[in-house]
């Protein structure tokens, strides 16, 4: 039983880990090509948070330090500049 309960943990986890990269590809795709100004792209970019932290609830310094990061970069690419650091994400 033990086996197949860590065989279905990881397929759960596995799971879990292809949503995040499927979701995040989709952000990325949106950031790069979709009109945003400041405003729209932090509007974003708070939907996007929330929605992976409901799935990685506990994940907030994770988040910033990939995804947040990232997402900036694409953004000051394009000429938008929003706020890179978040102070609830280093404590």
């Amino acid at each position: 039983m033990s086996r197949k309960k860590g065989d279905r943990e990881k397929q759960i986890e596995d799971s879990k880990m292809r949503w995040l990269t499927r979701y995040t590809d989709w952000a990325v795709k949106r950031l790069r090509f979709d009109e945003f100004d400041e405003a729209s792209a932090n509007e974003f970019l708070l939907k996007v948070k929330a929605e992976i932290l409901k799935r990685f609830p506990g994940r907030e310094k994770e988040y910033f330090l990939i995804y947040h990061r990232r997402f900036a970069r694409i953004l000051l690419k394009r000429g938008i500049i929003i706020e890179l650091y978040d102070s609830n994400a280093i404590n």
